[in-house]
């Protein structure tokens, strides 16, 4: 396991796991259990073979588990109880194996429930919200959902805040003392967390419309509904969801599915990692690429389309003839194009 533990290492150098975390959890993983020792009848210990079986599972795990932990944000990993994961693997390595499994994948889901191991409590607060006719709205939510919807008269904000803690007393106490950072200026409101760990929070906002909104998330869904107005998304792990837009959007994630409804702009730029795409209902200029995942786009158009994808089947059936430029690039997938009469374009397909 040289390569997983040069992988632990470097998430040490990132500050995603604490040096005395990561050397828990190498020699967890790399020691034999407590539960493979046995004293003979001359009062020494010797240790038993473990099941060839079990030891390959726990190996094609750990790798697997340091590959989710590189693409998720500090913030999500230092709040699980490593320590306690480790302890538990050198006691008995099927449930130390299964304590990590589902933390790996709940994270790898962007769904951790902060609740999975220690004491927790839970906290909501609600603020209202001055968000001007030409401010912009930015969010930064390393780990929850996000859920922007505009259409309203006055802006609000709500967190439903999950804190974890040692102990009950440090869970109670976290949650008293927390409260949601909002920042303000003459063009900016800015909704953040404050530095606490074990924390996750889903929030709701609600904000009228056209205000042009940003969302920096690294665990949780997010979703930008009826603002009428431009967006800018960057997340590292979890499901998007757009409608009702009307301005520039540019999306970056990596790992999750996006779906983009009713939206008209001027410029759609798309950068995904791993997940499917689907637009439906967009009108103007798109620029997609994915590197792992399908891509659709259906009852939409634009005068200049550009989808490349390398991994995945690529659907493009549009409702107005294309007068730029129509660009499909696909490395391993099919590609299928529908386009109506009357363009005046340059078309160019390649797999």
């Amino acid at each position: 396991m040289k390569e997983e533990v040069r992988r632990i290492i470097k998430m040490v150098e990132e500050g995603k796991l604490s040096a005395e975390d990561a050397a828990e959890l190498i020699e967890a993983f790399s020691g034999p259990s407590q539960d493979s020792s046995a004293v003979g009848d001359d009062g020494e210990t010797t240790s038993a073979s473990a099941e060839p079986g079990k030891e390959e599972d726990k190996k094609d795990f750990f790798k697997m588990f340091t590959e989710t932990v590189e693409k998720i944000g500090k913030e999500a990993t230092s709040s699980v109880n490593w320590k306690e994961i480790a302890d538990q693997t050198k006691t008995s390595a099927s449930k130390g194996f299964e304590a990590l499994k589902e933390v790996g994948e709940k994270i790898s889901k962007g769904k951790f429930d902060f609740n999975f191991m220690g004491s927790h409590e839970t906290r909501k607060v609600e603020l209202p919200l001055n968000l001007g006719a030409k401010k912009t709205l930015r969010i930064e939510n390393p780990c929850g959902d996000v859920r922007i919807v505009g259409g309203f008269e006055e802006g609000n904000a709500v967190a439903v805040a999950k804190i974890k803690g040692s102990s009950v007393e440090d869970a109670r106490d976290k949650a008293n003392n927390y409260t949601l950072v909002i920042e303000e200026s003459d063009e900016l409101v800015l909704i953040k967390q404050p530095d606490m760990s074990g924390l996750s929070v889903d929030l709701t906002i609600q904000i009228p419309e056209k205000r042009f909104v940003e969302v920096k998330a690294d665990a949780g869904d997010v979703s930008v509904l009826d603002t009428k107005s431009g967006v800018r998304i960057n997340n590292r792990s979890g499901d998007i969801q757009l409608r009702q837009l009307n301005g520039t959007i540019e999306v970056t994630a990596y790992s999750g599915d996006l779906k983009i409804e009713d939206a008209k702009t001027p410029s759609l730029t798309i950068e995904s990692k791993s997940g499917d795409i689907s637009l439906t209902r967009v009108e103007g200029n798109i620029n997609a690429r994915t590197a792992s995942g399908d891509l659709k786009v259906v009852q939409s158009s634009g005068k200049t389309i550009s989808i490349e994808a390398v991994s995945g089947d690529v659907y493009l059936d549009l409702d107005a003839p294309i007068t730029g430029s129509l660009n499909v690039r696909t490395v391993s997938g099919d590609s299928l194009v529908s386009v109506v009469d009357g363009g005046d374009c340059r078309v160019s397909l390649s797999t």
